[in-house]
């Protein structure tokens, strides 16, 4: 693996996903067979709930013109082998990887917006300097680290209060936090609490 300092060719982007999938309890096989839109430069990843292929492009201008084959490719396979009623049918990612920058961001923006067929993940050039860059990408589709006791979730709450005092009176966020809590409207607390705040 490259070190955190050197710019990132697709062929390490592609190795640093696997890896990173992988770690985290997807099952990522780079051999595509039925993808074979999606070139060298791919891997799809599986887990429990969704399907992810990964694909990384040299230039912008590839990723603009192939993108779409890359899609075709992980659609096709969703609709061979998962039922259309499977909620991983669902569920498919796909993550474009580019060493290029776009000329206009917006149009990266525009890809990431299309989720007409699969829900889409576009980084490129700046955003993708380092490994840790290639992990802060891959975080949306990663499992979420709860804290190993349950009581460390109710304790959030009781630390906002705090970590608001700045903006917020603590007693009005107590108040809307005890709200929650008694799952009562926030708002008709706050104003029986008047000008206590």
């Amino acid at each position: 693996m490259p070190h955190d300092d050197v710019p990132l060719a697709t062929s390490a982007m592609i190795a640093l996903a696997g890896e990173v999938l992988a770690t985290n309890g997807y099952r990522v096989a780079r051999d595509l067979i039925g993808m074979s839109r999606s070139g060298q430069s791919a891997l799809l990843a599986e887990d429990s709930f969704s399907v992810v292929s990964v694909v990384a492009f040299e230039t912008w201008q590839q990723l603009e013109i192939d993108w779409m084959d890359a899609q075709a490719d992980l659609v096709d396979l969703l609709a061979k082998r998962l039922a259309r009623s499977a909620p991983k049918a669902w569920d498919g990612y796909l993550v474009l990887l580019c060493a290029g920058e776009p000329l206009d961001r917006r149009d990266a923006v525009q890809i990431e917006r299309d989720t007409t067929r699969l829900r889409k993940i576009v980084a490129t050039g700046a955003a993708l300097q380092t490994t840790n860059d290639v992990r802060q990408v891959l975080d949306l589709l990663l499992p979420l680290e709860l804290p190993a006791k349950a009581t460390a979730l109710e304790d959030v709450l009781d630390t906002l209060p705090e970590l608001l005092s700045a903006s917020v009176p603590p007693l009005a966020v107590r108040v809307v936090v005890d709200a929650f809590r008694a799952m009562e409207p926030p708002l008709d607390r706050l104003h029986e609490l008047g000008g206590e705040g």
